[in-house]
Formats: C-alpha cells, sequence, structure tokens
C-alpha cells in the first residue's frame, strides 16, 4: 500500500471516529434535552398559581361570551387572550388553567426551538447554540413567575427571537428573500401585540431595514426588505387594529392608562403589602441587577465576554458590523425600557436576555479557527456551572411529571369540580360566584360577575381611577358591587384570599344570610378559600 493510500485510509477512519463521536454527542444531548424538557414541563404544571393568572387565563373562558375590553376589564394588548382561548378550545380536555400552562409550555418550545436554530445558524457552532439554549432553560427569572404563570411575560420572546433573528439571518443573504421578511414583520408585532413593552424592537429593526444589508442598493434594499417587512408587520398587528378602530378610547384606557395612572397609585398607597417592591429607580436597579447579573445571565454574559476577547479586532465586514450594532442598539433599548413601568417587577427585565445570546454567536464568528478550540473548555465548565443553578428547580419539575395529581393545574380542576357541586344546595344556584378569585368558578364553567372576572384589578383600583377613565371599565367599586349583588344575587361567594379587599364582601354575605361551607381543594399561596352558601331553604 502507497503512502498517500495510507494516508486516505487513516484520514478516513479518522473521520468515521470523528462522526461517530458528534453522532454520540448529539444523542446525548437530544436526551439531556428530552429530560430538562419533561422537568420544565412539570414545573410549569406544578407552579403555584399566580394572582397575575387571574387576568391572563380568565378571557380564554370569557371570550366566548363577552367582548375583550368593551364587556370585561383587561389591562393588555389582546394577542395573548385570543391565544390562550384557541388553545382552551382545542385542548379544553385539560382545563382553562391546564390549558393555559400548556401554551406557556409551547412558547418554551418555540423560544428554545429559535434560540438554538439562530444561534447555531449564526455562528456554525451546534456546542455554542445548545450552551445558549441551557443558559435560557435554567435561567431563574424565566424559571420562576415570568417563565412558568399563564400570562404574557414570556410568549412575546419566541416571536422576538425568531424575528430579530430571522433578520439578521436573512440579511447575510446574498440575495434575501422579500417574503422572509414578511413573516419577520409579522413576528414582531405579534410579540408587540403578546406585550406591548415587545414594540421595542420594532424601530430599531425598522431603522436597520434601510441599512442592511450593506452589499444592495439603497433602492433594491427599500424594494425587497422594508417594505416586505412593513406588510408584514402591518398584518401582525390587524388585531391591534381592530381593537383601536371598534373604540379607540377604551382600549387606550385599558392598555395604556391604566398601567401610568390607577395601577401606579394603587400601588404607592399600597406598597407596605409588598416589601420588596420596586417603585424608585434605587429598587428598580437592583432588580434588575438580580435579573440580568446573577446565576445563568452571568455565566451567560462571561461567555460572551471571553468570546469577544478571543475574537478578531479587523477584518469585520460592514453587514457582521451592522448586525452586531444591531443587536447592542436592541439591549439597551430593552434594558432602558425595563426601567420605565412602576413599580418594578422581575419579569419586566427578562426582554434582554434573549438577545444575549444572539449577540455571543455574532461574536463567535469571529473567534479564529485555532482560537475555537480554547472555546470548547470554557463552555464544557460553563454547562457545569448551570447544572448546577438549574437542578434545584428543575429536578422537583422532573420528579411532578411522574405524578400529574399534585399539578396546580389538577388541583385547581378539582376545587373548581367541588365549588361546583357545592352551588347545588344554593338558594340561587343559577347566580353568579362573587369572588375575587374567578379562576375557580371559571375553570368549572360557572357564571362570575364581569366587574370580578378578570380578578381583583380593576375592583382594588376604583377609589384611584378618576370618573372619566372609570366609565370606560367595567368595574365597581364596595357600594357598586353591593348594587349589582341586589340586582342579581349570588349564587355563592368564594373568599378567603385577601381579607382586607373581600371586606365588603364578607360583609354583604353574612348580612345577607350567606353561611360558610366547608369545601376542600380551594386553597392556594393567597389563602384557603371559604365557600359562603345562602340554603335552597333560606327566606330572602
Amino acid at each position: 500500500m502507497t503512502a498517500e493510500a495510507e494516508h486516505m485510509r487513516d484520514r478516513a477512519v479518522s473521520q468515521a471516529g470523528s462522526g461517530r463521536r458528534r453522532a454520540v454527542l448529539w444523542l446525548l444531548f437530544g436526551g439531556l434535552l428530552a429530560v430538562m424538557l419533561a422537568a420544565l414541563f412539570g414545573r410549569i404544571m406544578s407552579f403555584g398559581l399566580r394572582r397575575d393568572e387571574l387576568m391572563f387565563v380568565a378571557p380564554a373562558e370569557l371570550l366566548g361570551q363577552w367582548r375583550l375590553y368593551q364587556d370585561f376589564f383587561y389591562n393588555h394588548v389582546p394577542d395573548s387572550a385570543w391565544y390562550f382561548r384557541g388553545l382552551y378550545l382545542i385542548t379544553g380536555q385539560e382545563g382553562l388553567l391546564g390549558s393555559a400552562r400548556l401554551g406557556v409550555f409551547l412558547g418554551w418550545i418555540a423560544l428554545i426551538g429559535g434560540t438554538g436554530w439562530v444561534t447555531w445558524r449564526l455562528s456554525g457552532s451546534a456546542l455554542l447554540a445548545a450552551f445558549f439554549i441551557t443558559v435560557l432553560m435554567v435561567d431563574g427569572t424565566l424559571l420562576a413567575q415570568a417563565g412558568m404563570a399563564a400570562s404574557n411575560n414570556l410568549l412575546p420572546l419566541p416571536f422576538v427571537v425568531w424575528g430579530v433573528g430571522g433578520f439578521l439571518l436573512e440579511t447575510q443573504r446574498d440575495h434575501p428573500r422579500p417574503v422572509v421578511f414578511v413573516l419577520i414583520g409579522v413576528c414582531l408585532s405579534i410579540a408587540a401585540g403578546m406585550k406591548v413593552s415587545a414594540v421595542v424592537f420594532i424601530p430599531a429593526v425598522a431603522i436597520a431595514t434601510f441599512l442592511m444589508p450593506g452589499h444592495m442598493a439603497f433602492a433594491e434594499r427599500v424594494r425587497r426588505v422594508t417594505l416586505p417587512m412593513l406588510a408584514g408587520g402591518l398584518l401582525g398587528a390587524l388585531p391591534l387594529f381592530w381593537y383601536m378602530a371598534v373604540d379607540p378610547a377604551v382600549f387606550i384606557a385599558h392598555v395604556l392608562k391604566f398601567h401610568t395612572g390607577p395601577h401606579v397609585a394603587y400601588w404607592q398607597a399600597n406598597a407596605a403589602s409588598e416589601p420588596d417592591l420596586a417603585l424608585g429607580l434605587g429598587g428598580k436597579v437592583q432588580l434588575a441587577y438580580s435579573v440580568w447579573l446573577g446565576g445563568a445571565a452571568l455565566v451567560c454574559l462571561f461567555v460572551v465576554a471571553y468570546l469577544t476577547v478571543l475574537a478578531r479586532s479587523g477584518g469585520m465586514l460592514l453587514s457582521e458590523l451592522g448586525a452586531v450594532l444591531l443587536v447592542l442598539v436592541l439591549i439597551a433599548v430593552t434594558a432602558a425600557f425595563s426601567f420605565v413601568p412602576s413599580p418594578g417587577f422581575p419579569q419586566y427585565y427578562i426582554q434582554p436576555l434573549v438577545m444575549i445570546p444572539l449577540l455571543g454567536a455574532l461574536v463567535f464568528r469571529k473567534v479564529g479557527s485555532e482560537q475555537r478550540s480554547q472555546v470548547t473548555p470554557v463552555l464544557a465548565a460553563g454547562f457545569v456551572l448551570l447544572a448546577v443553578l438549574g437542578a434545584p428547580r428543575l429536578v422537583p419539575g422532573l420528579a411532578a411529571v411522574s405524578d400529574p395529581s399534585g399539578f396546580t393545574t389538577t388541583r385547581v380542576a378539582q376545587g373548581a369540580e367541588a365549588l361546583k357541586t357545592a352551588l347545588a344546595e344554593s338558594a340561587h344556584p343559577d347566580g353568579p360566584v362573587a369572588t375575587i378569585m374567578p379562576i375557580y368558578p371559571l375553570e368549572a364553567q360557572l357564571p362570575v360577575y364581569p366587574e370580578l372576572s378578570t380578578g381583583p384589578f380593576a375592583y382594588r383600583i376604583a377609589p384611584y381611577t378618576e370618573p372619566d377613565l372609570a366609565s370606560k371599565y367595567v368595574m365597581a367599586d364596595a357600594a357598586g358591587l353591593q348594587a349589582v349583588f341586589d340586582s342579581n344575587p349570588p349564587s355563592a361567594f368564594l373568599l378567603g384570599y385577601d381579607p382586607a379587599l373581600e371586606q365588603p364582601l364578607l360583609r354583604y354575605a353574612e348580612t345577607n344570610g350567606y353561611q360558610p361551607v366547608e369545601i376542600s381543594g380551594l386553597g392556594n399561596r393567597y389563602g384557603q378559600g371559604v365557600v359562603y352558601l345562602k340554603p335552597s331553604g333560606a327566606t330572602e
């Protein structure tokens, strides 16, 4: 055998061995990802009920009979409400809360898939993409209320990643495809339709369409990039345009004026009820620090910083420079906007987190091939740290999957069924259930009062709302609720979740002959629910 033949044989054996190793690594990562997804699913389904879910989950049932904004209070843009409504119609057998939590899990799938695909395509490194996927899956803030409860906090992020990531990828092509920019526009508009704060991603990307890709003439860029993305943006924003056209004053009152008026006034007056409430700039900075510079986020930033040190400083193409600058601008803009809402909550600070992996993937492209071997041990150490950070939260979720009877969604459904059974003994069995915790009656498809149908949010701001603004809401204060109950007597009162706020309801129940009935399954982190019924034989 000649030397050349031996060399070719050795090379073939080496390539075969390398291929087998890659296959084993892919199988290993695929198995670990499946386990982590199962743990994530278990954590979502067993995560304790959160008050915000009263607002976001309720429309899935209410939209079958009432109109958003006009018939019940809803203080957010409409896309998440219709998303949960659609899932509820498809997966109603999972229950009201169960279908909504399933929707959050699907959001996670889209976020993980988008981050993995975009960072892999940008960097060419499957290992780096796997690292960034893991960062998101073990991030402490995302594994808390922001990413576990059925709300609009996580839902915009997949559309942002697919939109911004798609833009970065498509502008690197020699011949960008207009249809892709239509889809990018749709994604970014849907993100803003899920959560209004996601609108901050749009201006920077819109401006970038006039500048990227740099190798195209300006007129061609407008025709093939700017106009298609504008068309997609308009298409994705149709639900917003619809509600603006139907009743712009009511829409703006719910989506904007609530957050800048009575919402702030309520928390200023009740700050003592939340000891760590971030109302001032100092508190917001501390909150931002804990989200951006703690746990998995800090590990991710360290890796990106290390890649930056390794990256070549020269030879960057104009398109590459534009992509990096765009992502840096998006990080800066979203970070700055996080400080605008008052009071601040952790979920307001998560949007910059999904841009860091895109930045890391872009920087990795400039790391020389001879230096990339230095990245592997750093990523390996990063994986170890992420495992240590994520295990305390994900391992219990994996255990929860083995016993779905312990899911929060299951317990809420059981409590709702017990409530429904108890109402058979009520003097007004067909009347609405009066409660600031409407998830239970709605889960059982029982009627509720419009004024309380999305929880305590409208009721608790009544004393802080100007009459003109209050006229745009379906709301009532304590005196107004008494008139509502007089005209349409409750089948029952479900109380025990906020004694101070519920005091007028309890007083009405006791004054009008409603008696406490012991029913199990109505407890959550806010208290143990107590049902007050007027027995069917009681006199008025």
